[in-house]
């Protein structure tokens, strides 16, 4: 199990990203939200793409995309950008 710590950043793009979805989007947010923490408490190791910054991961779950970093030894994950999915 990780720590799941979003940086003050992170939570106001979250904000942003709220705050300009329709509600029906505002729900999908949350959800995803939901499911980004669980997935990265349990898992924060194994998941998202790599970045060119070598600690950097990127994961995406509709509608939010959560830029993070890693660190085993503490079990941290640090999610320090966020953003709304474009839909497809």
């Amino acid at each position: 199990m990780f720590t799941v710590v979003w940086t003050p950043d992170a939570l106001d793009d979250l904000a942003t990203a709220w705050m300009s979805a329709e509600p029906d989007v505002r729900r999908q947010t949350s959800a995803a939200m939901t499911l980004l923490e669980r997935h990265l408490r349990a898992n924060g190791d194994r998941l998202g793409e790599s970045r060119q910054d070598e600690n950097s991961r990127v994961l995406i779950v509709e509608p939010l995309g959560v830029e993070f970093t890693v660190s085993v030894p503490d079990r941290m994950v640090t999610v320090f950008h966020a953003w709304r999915v474009p839909p497809r």
